[in-house]
């Protein structure tokens, strides 16, 4: 288990995304890299699941292969996705900027269930890679104690617990304003829809009032 405050919750690192197939766990760092992109405000954003690309090397196979539009040009990013259950090592973020130079991508994005080891996360640092970590996710269990051990799974307090991302995504390689790793996904985007839907449920189960972020956060939907 790892306690992250960022998070405010704990999550288990790896049970349910080193469950999934492969295939399961490109998609959804696919899901992760769209609300990246949404986030900042990317201009014509694609990406592609199962690429195969040629260079004067040879043909690589790429897990996500995404286009973006900045300062009038075509950039291009390569995106590996590795299920393992021990820290990446240094060779595989290697591995990755020699396709980036071969191929002539922009940038490379690694994103592993399993963290990084230092040597890893010192040459991407070195080389403008970024090393995205992905975490299963658990939320804290909320008391709505009624004198019984019954719970209603529909009750519109449980609405966020039921509907949040079964995973989490941080990046090692950028920092927030706290100066702690970025969390990448959920994105602002997907969470505020997500409170601001529970928000709605318990008004109109319960007749509470919105609170006052609730009317900004329906507006952004």
């Amino acid at each position: 288990m790892l306690d992250d405050d960022n998070f405010g919750f704990k999550v288990p690192m790896q049970d349910y995304v080193c469950s999934i197939s492969p295939t399961e766990f490109e998609k959804h760092c696919r899901e992760v890299l769209l609300g990246y992109a949404e986030d900042e405000h990317l201009q014509n954003f694609t990406i592609t699941h199962d690429v195969k690309l040629k260079a004067s090397d040879g043909t690589y196979q790429i897990d996500l292969y995404a286009t973006f539009t900045a300062l009038g040009a075509e950039i291009k990013v390569l995106c590996e996705c590795k299920q393992y259950k021990s820290p990446v090592k240094r060779e595989t973020v290697a591995t990755l900027d020699a396709k980036l130079k071969s191929l002539g991508a922009h940038k490379g994005i690694l994103l592993s269930t399993s963290g990084f080891q230092s040597g890893a996360k010192e040459y991407a640092a070195a080389h403008g890679i970024a090393l995205f970590q992905v975490y299963d996710k658990e939320c804290i269990a909320v008391s709505h104690d009624s004198g019984t051990d019954a719970i209603d799974e529909n009750d519109p307090l449980l609405y966020a617990e039921r509907t949040w991302p079964q995973h989490c995504v941080i990046c090692w390689t950028e920092k927030d304003k706290y100066g702690n790793p970025k969390r990448i996904y959920p994105n602002g985007s997907i969470a505020r829809k997500i409170i601001a839907e529970q928000y709605r449920l318990v008004r109109k189960e319960y007749g509470f009032d919105n609170p006052p972020a609730l009317e900004e956060m329906e507006n952004e939907k």
